[in-house]
């Protein structure tokens, strides 16, 4: 009853403002606030905030082991290498390796970064094939390797504007893609603010009727055609949300 109330004497804006400040105070991001990026991510897999598995190992979380998630993202990933001449891909931000294990054979050369050294150990070990190559990569500062389409899967959507900002200034000036595929949660609602400012962690812009689009300013990616290949609706903390992978041909 007082939530409804709420909702109707409050502007959406205000209540928007509201929720961004009190994520900025009390939000899980607060307690990673003086760490870097690097200590950001080691922190969440040695600690296993995104989850565990049956042995105890720490995960990414839900959204790369639950199959009406991950199913349809590898089948719209098989339709894209059925539609485009592909040879080698690069896998920004691989995780925990549960996804990409089941992408590397549809490629020739698979690359798999990552800015965890736990859990980029732990798949050296779990996953030594010829055609794949584990580096240790932070997308904001470091050399991206070039290959002919990345994989961008839930990773943005955990970094800082200014960090998404130097990543895409990077696609932009190199071009070391020919496509780009980039997952994101975001707000079920259509007329949701794309790309609000949060600080880097484990929490995601969903909370705050937020999602990060790249080609809305303040990122601007510059590419030749866009195509949503895959949608998976999801509840996120309560609040109904989609799981959307686009396409861009750059």
């Amino acid at each position: 009853m007082i939530k409804s109330f709420l909702k109707k004497v409050i502007p959406s804006h205000t209540r928007q403002k509201i929720r961004q400040i009190q994520y900025k105070l009390f939000g899980l991001e607060h307690s990673y606030k003086h760490l870097s990026t690097e200590q950001v991510f080691e922190t969440i897999y040695q600690k296993g905030i995104w989850g565990k598995n049956e042995k105890g190992l720490s995960t990414s979380g839900r959204g790369s082991h639950t199959e009406s998630i991950v199913i349809p993202y590898i089948n719209a990933i098989k339709k894209v290498t059925e539609d485009y001449p592909l040879n080698s891909a690069v896998d920004l931000g691989c995780g925990d390796f549960a996804v990409g294990s089941k992408l590397f054979d549809m490629f020739d050369r698979y690359i798999a970064c990552d800015i965890s050294s736990t859990i980029l150990n732990r798949n050296k070990r779990l996953y030594d094939y010829k055609k794949i190559e584990f580096r240790k990569i932070n997308l904001a500062e470091d050399e991206l390797p070039i290959g002919d389409i990345a994989f961008v899967r839930q990773v943005l959507q955990h970094l800082s504007n200014r960090e998404i900002a130097l990543f895409v200034e990077k696609i932009n000036l190199t071009k070391p893609y020919k496509y780009i595929v980039i997952t994101e949660h975001l707000p079920f609602s259509s007329n949701f603010i794309p790309n609000i400012d949060k600080p880097s962690g484990p929490n995601i812009r969903v909370s705050l009727d937020s999602g990060v689009v790249l080609h809305a300013p303040p990122f601007q990616l510059n590419y030749q055609e866009k195509h949503e290949i895959c949608n998976v609706e999801e509840s996120t903390g309560g609040r109904k949300a989609v799981i959307q992978s686009v396409l861009y041909v750059l």
